[in-house]
């Protein structure tokens, strides 16, 4: 027969084999709205800027949110600079329960002032599905060469799509452009189409071809 304190650690053991799934799910749960937000907060951020002090403020908030290397910068041919932040979700991807997915804001810059913000969110599925989200801004260049239009790219559909337009585009295109669905970087159901990501992306050019 086992002795007293031998059953104890046999019933802890138990308890803890028991108790173990449910914690690693509340975790894993906890993590995956922690990482949604997150990665909703920063497309919203791309939302926001619609200056260079905006996307200074934006950027700011983000350093103090998130530290100081949260942005990486990138030297692009002068007089341009970019920085850019990514989230993504390896923590829970590597455990298997979802495809890996992340959502990237690029901030360029040309000589100080604002010439485009880039919104990118992929999933690692088979095939790749991303969308590729670009608004330009005439950063006070005499002809700075902004498109005229949303433009949306098809060469990839229905995996891949583009989405240019310039910073003039009216506030209620604007905002169904970057209607980015955050979830694909956490439903265990990967997001198989650009449209799972950004839904509707096909017609978002649709009032002006």
């Amino acid at each position: 027969m086992l002795d007293r304190s031998t059953r104890h650690w046999v019933r802890t053991g138990l308890t803890v084999l028991v108790a173990a799934p449910s914690l690693l799910g509340i975790a894993g749960a906890a993590y995956a709205i922690r990482l949604s937000v997150s990665a909703r907060a920063l497309i919203n951020s791309a939302r926001a800027i619609r200056t260079t002090a905006d996307a200074e403020r934006e950027m700011t908030a983000w350093k103090r949110r998130s530290g100081n290397k949260f942005w990486v910068e990138r030297r692009d041919v002068a007089p341009e600079k970019t920085y850019k932040a990514e989230i993504v979700n390896l923590g829970i991807a590597r455990l298997g329960f979802v495809e890996s997915a992340g959502a990237t804001l690029e901030i360029t810059m040309h000589d100080g002032n604002l010439r485009r913000i880039t919104v990118t969110e992929w999933t690692a599925s088979y095939p790749l599905v991303s969308v590729w989200i670009q608004e330009w801004f005439n950063a006070g260049l005499p002809n700075p060469g902004l498109p005229n239009r949303l433009y949306v790219g098809r060469t990839g559909q229905p995996y891949t799509a583009t989405v240019v337009f310039p910073s003039s585009l009216p506030d209620a295109q604007r905002t169904k452009a970057f209607a980015v669905n955050t979830n694909c970087l956490v439903w265990p159901s990967p997001c198989k189409t650009a449209n799972d990501i950004l839904p509707g992306v096909w017609h978002l050019d649709s009032v002006t071809r």
